[in-house]
């Protein structure tokens, strides 16, 4: 079972460029302009390589040369890229929100208009996707598997009422709440949490703003962070509940959200003076991390404080890199930087249905090549054994990424427009068309 995705996810907070939609929105009209806001030109990148990174964890990972390798546990640290997403979205929604607003009240309605209509559309999508090669795997295995423990092969069939009850809860996006098992599109669990934050940070924002010592907050969170994986790693806790309590749970994974907010607190009354200075050493807390991660998972080592605690620290020294680096001022870096970066969100939901998708369809054309007759039987009984070619692979990696900026700029964007001027209190600008983007600043 993937280790989620994101997220995700996460999924998250994909783009500065969409807060340009509603500058102001539940604002007195004579409060003081609201600071100048800086370019995080280097956080559309850091979301871009984040998402590929997932796409990567979700689908190379699993090719047959690949098991058993350094590069595949190169390729096993999805859930720290996850924990970076969690902690980008709680950073750019607190910059964007309350610190370009000077800590004042959020317009909820507003808010909330603005989050779930980037983020739910493309969800019910991925959804949808996901349920093709799903009612496949129904037709020719009678059911839906699922693991029945965290290390091994065994799996069990869910039942109907578990079906209908996973597939209410994802059309819901309340799939992370279900402990037991992911089904459908694995990574929208990230997203599911997110949504609780959304919920949550038009609430506790203001007051985060506020906080005298955010610092002192980062380092409590990290405590209470790794303090569930701790405790089931003493009890040897190893059972499916467990795990995926522990590992998609949005209480759980609500101090990473938070501490992305408290960091973005800390950068805003920092200045970048002083932010600059530590950079080799947040370079070294990554790459020590990252290599640390890769030695476990190569060894399978199986413990719940890799991920709840252990990736914490490289998390916000990723961001507070990132933030802290000098963006660059070429304008394709910047223009390139937010449409991939826009992008990340289409690439973490729809990678999982549209990998599964033509990895059967691979199977099906090359088991036609291989099979002596033209039966479907035959032709599925040699696709079955048909091992995925990683020559192709990269087809789709390309084709999914130019697939999600086109769905980005065509789709998302201006339907996200429609939604927010449909329903919202504020007017929305027209979403940018492509021809703009693709102008001498492209």
């Amino acid at each position: 079972m993937p280790s989620h995705p994101v997220e995700i996810l996460s999924g998250y907070e994909r783009t500065m460029k969409i807060e340009k939609i509603e500058p102001g929105a539940g604002l007195p009209t004579n409060e003081t302009a609201a600071p100048k806001k800086k370019n995080f030109s280097t956080l559309n990148w850091l979301r871009f390589l984040a998402a590929l990174y997932i796409v990567l964890f979700h689908t190379l990972k699993g090719y047959g040369p690949l098991k058993g390798t350094w590069l595949q546990s190169a390729l096993s640290l999805g859930n720290m890229a996850t924990s970076v997403f969690f902690v980008l979205s709680g950073f750019l929604l607190t910059y964007a929100y309350v610190v370009q607003k000077n800590g004042r009240k959020l317009d909820r309605r507003n808010f909330l208009l603005a989050r779930f209509s980037n983020l739910y559309p493309l969800h019910i999508v991925g959804l949808m996707l996901s349920l093709l090669p799903l009612a496949l795997v129904i037709a020719t295995r009678g059911g839906v598997a699922v693991p029945a423990e965290v290390s091994g092969t065994g799996e069990r069939i869910i039942s109907h009422a578990e079906f209908v009850v996973g597939l209410v809860m994802n059309l819901l996006l309340l799939n992370a709440w279900n402990p037991f098992y992911m089904s459908f599109n694995y990574p929208s669990w990230s997203l599911s949490a997110l949504g609780c934050y959304y919920l949550l940070f038009p609430v506790i924002a203001p007051k985060v703003y506020r906080m005298k010592g955010p610092v002192v907050g980062l380092v409590v969170l990290g405590v209470l962070f790794a303090i569930p994986g701790a405790v089931a790693d003493l009890l040897g806790r190893t059972d499916v509940f467990t795990d995926g309590l522990l590992h998609r749970n949005p209480i759980v994974r609500f101090p990473l959200f938070l501490a992305g907010m408290m960091l973005c607190v800390h950068y805003a009354r920092a200045g970048q003076g002083e932010a600059k200075r530590p950079i080799l050493a947040l370079c070294a807390v990554i790459l020590v991390t990252a290599a640390f991660g890769i030695y476990l998972h190569h060894h399978e080592h199986h413990l719940h404080l890799i991920r709840n605690g252990m990736y914490y620290p490289a998390s916000l020294a990723v961001i507070w890199l990132c933030v802290c680096v000098r963006p660059s001022s070429n304008p394709r870096v910047i223009r390139w930087g937010e449409r991939l970066g826009a992008a990340s969100l289409p690439m973490f939901l729809l990678h999982g249905p549209i990998f599964q998708i033509l990895t059967l369809a691979e199977k099906f054309v090359r088991g036609a090549i291989l099979s002596p007759d033209w039966r479907v039987a035959s032709i599925v009984a040699k696709g079955r054994d048909v091992e995925p070619s990683v020559a192709l692979y990269w087809f789709y990696l390309a084709g999914l990424v130019l697939l999600c900026v086109y769905v980005q700029e065509r789709w998302v964007a201006p339907l996200q427009v429609w939604i927010r001027n449909r329903y919202g209190a504020v007017k929305a600008p027209p979403a940018p068309v492509v021809a703009e983007s693709r102008s001498g600043t492209a």
